[in-house]
């Protein structure tokens, strides 16, 4: 059964990859985080002409991913050392549970009083974590914003201020992304 949902995930990767230009995603991760070079299987598509919309999209800290894309970056992301911490957005569908599951998951050092108090201790996360590249995933993403538009957005936003703020504040040396997997 593992080897059946491997051969999946590499299959779902594939065909996304060639469909929504997502093959360098995990590039764009660690790009950003000053690694090399990322072997990539063999049999994935090699795109003549790079989509510089999607090039875009997956250079910024915050990445939109299907399940089966989603599936094989992470795993990719642990091979390269990245922390992936895992957020499930069926537990966060109001402010006060979204501040609770992220604070048990993330291991914050208490609740987030409010957006701003949690942006700070996403940037202590490294720390926390004791690892300088990480990412932050939340599945079923999709369940948050179906509970509260405004909430989804707050989120993101907080997501965005977080990662740019840890890298600023470390003049590059910490590499947070976010990963929304509808």
């Amino acid at each position: 059964m593992k080897l059946v949902s491997k051969v999946i995930a590499i299959s779902l990767f594939m065909s996304c990859a060639a469909s929504a230009a997502q093959d360098s995603a995990l590039g764009a991760l660690k790009g950003s985080a000053g690694a090399a070079s990322l072997s990539v299987p063999a049999a994935a598509p090699v795109r003549a002409e790079p989509d510089a919309a999607a090039e875009r999209a997956l250079a910024s800290d915050v990445l939109d991913l299907t399940p089966g894309y989603a599936d094989f970056l992470l795993s990719y992301a642990k091979a390269e050392g990245y922390a992936v911490l895992e957020l499930d957005g069926a537990r966060m569908t109001s402010k006060a549970s979204l501040l609770e599951h992220a604070t048990r998951v993330l291991r914050f050092p208490g609740v987030p009083e409010n957006w701003d108090a949690m942006i700070d201790f996403i940037g202590d996360l490294p720390g926390i974590h004791r690892n300088r590249h990480l990412l932050i995933v939340t599945r079923n993403a999709g369940l948050i914003a179906r509970a509260d538009a405004r909430l989804y957005a707050d989120y993101r936003e907080v997501a965005e201020f977080a990662c740019r703020n840890a890298r600023e504040w470390s003049k590059g040396d910490l590499t947070i992304k976010f990963a929304f997997v509808q």
